[in-house]
């Protein structure tokens, strides 16, 4: 009896990484807002805030009204809000933190960005990564995040088999795929820490889904996220 739930695992895990219907991993694109109502003007770009700080952060440029992003699990990961004609030149950040302010400069480019605001040697910093979303109504999109400083080769593995869904991931850097929808469990780890276990709940076709490897207060954890297009500010 005990030698077959090894063997009980195992299949399990397999059909469940088949159902998955990983397709291959693409690196971060920029297309067309499909799903946006209205033609923006070229020019125009789809910027979203990632705080990664142990408490909340204030925010200001020219191209939106101040607003905070927050420290709990639902706050963390901002919408895309549209910013017209923030692309393609040096924009500067007014960032508060616990009552002090500091000054980031950032360069966006037309289409999607990612900016994750972290703290690096005792100060502020707001990176820009390459981001994109893509579109299947038929299939979910996945995509993995390692916001970890210094924390190398990110990788996220399907809960109970060791199959890994994404590899390789360096520290500000992004993976995707499609995926078939379906229900799983994922674990993050990083330079051989391991996160807690995420569950992902139901994937649904059409939907855009983001993972994120951050570790705010020093110990690695993961948020999961729906993508998703804003208002403008």
């Amino acid at each position: 009896m005990s030698a077959a739930r090894p063997f009980r695992r195992t299949a399990l895990a397999a059909a469940l990484f088949a159902g998955f219907g990983l397709w291959p991993a693409q690196p971060a694109q920029s297309q067309a807002p499909l799903l946006y109502e209205q033609r923006l003007p070229d020019g125009t770009a789809f910027i979203r805030f990632i705080n990664t700080l142990p408490g909340a952060v204030a925010v200001k440029a020219d191209f939106t009204p101040a607003f905070t992003q927050g420290a709990g699990d639902a706050d963390r990961v901002g919408p895309y809000v549209p910013a017209e004609k923030a692309a393609g030149r040096e924009i500067t950040l007014d960032i508060t933190v616990d009552g002090k302010a500091s000054q980031s400069k950032v360069t966006f480019k037309e289409g999607y960005n990612t900016v994750v605001l972290a703290q690096v040697d005792g100060k502020v910093v707001a990176t820009v990564l390459p981001d994109g979303l893509e579109f299947n109504q038929l299939r979910a999109r996945l995509a993995f995040y390692n916001v970890i400083p210094a924390c190398a080769d990110g990788s996220l593995t399907i809960q109970g088999s060791n199959q890994a869904v994404f590899t390789g991931v360096a520290p500000n850097t992004t993976k995707s795929r499609s995926v078939n929808p379906t229900a799983a469990s994922v674990r993050a780890a990083c330079g051989g820490k391991q996160a807690p276990v995420q569950d992902l709940g139901k994937l649904e076709a059409g939907g855009q889904y983001s993972v994120w490897l951050m570790a705010p207060s020093g110990t690695p954890v993961t948020l999961l996220a729906r993508d998703r297009i804003a208002a403008s500010r």
